[in-house]
C-alpha cells in the first residue's frame, strides 16, 4: 500500500489509515463474499494482480452499497504498475467524460469501474476473470494502449484485495447509502 499512497493525495483517503476489507483468496472469489466485506464502508482502493504479475486497480471514492446502481464521481481513477522488470512505474488513469458510470455497483458482481474499464465480475463460472477496455470512461495510456493489462483485454487474477479507510466507532462514513437521483 505504501506505493499507492501518493495516488491518494487529494482524496477522501489521503490522510486516513487503510485496512484490508476483502481478500478474495481468504474471503472467497464470489460477489456475495465481496459485497459482505465492502458494502457501506465508504471509499476504497481495489488492488488486483494478474497471473502474469501485472498489478492494477482503482480508487472508488463512493464505495459500494450493493443496490444495483451506477455511482458517479470525477475523483475515481484507475492505476497500474508497469514499465521495466521492477514493476515500480506507477501510472494513474483519470475518469473521462464526466462523473457518470465511475462505478457500476451491482450486487451480483464484483468491482466494476465504468461499464468496461476494469470489470471483475466474480462470476461462478469464471471467478478470477478481469477485463479492461479503456477510453470510454477512463483515459487510455499515453501510447494508446487501451487495457490496464497491456496487450491483454482479459486476464486471470491470482489476487484481489480491497482496502477501506479506517473510521472511529460512531464516526460518519460518507457514501454508505444509495445515490440520490438528480432532479432538474
Amino acid at each position: 500500500m505504501a506505493k499507492l499512497r501518493p495516488l491518494l493525495k487529494n482524496t477522501n483517503l489521503e490522510t486516513r489509515g487503510l485496512t484490508l476489507s476483502y481478500d478474495a483468496n481468504k474471503d472467497g472469489w464470489n460477489a456475495d463474499a465481496f459485497h459482505r466485506a465492502v458494502d457501506k464502508k465508504g471509499g476504497a482502493v481495489v488492488v488486483c494482480t494478474s497471473r502474469l504479475g501485472v498489478v492494477a486497480g482503482g480508487y472508488n471514492p463512493k464505495g459500494w452499497v450493493g443496490y444495483g446502481e451506477a455511482r458517479g464521481s470525477i475523483a475515481a481513477f484507475l492505476y497500474t504498475f508497469n514499465g521495466g522488470t521492477d514493476g515500480n512505474t506507477l501510472t494513474k488513469l483519470r475518469k473521462v467524460g464526466g462523473p457518470g458510470l465511475a462505478q457500476m455497483d451491482m450486487p451480483e458482481s464484483g468491482p466494476s469501474f465504468g461499464a468496461d474499464s476494469l470489470v471483475i465480475p466474480l462470476s461462478e463460472d469464471n471467478p478470477k476473470l478481469a477485463r479492461s477496455k479503456l477510453g470510454s470512461y477512463y483515459e487510455r495510456f499515453e501510447d494508446g494502449t487501451n487495457s490496464l493489462f497491456g496487450k491483454d483485454a482479459s486476464v486471470q487474477l491470482r489476487d484481489l484485495k480491497v482496502y477501506h479507510g479506517v473510521y472511529e466507532e460512531g464516526e460518519y462514513i460518507p457514501f454508505t447509502d444509495a445515490e440520490p437521483f438528480a432532479l432538474s
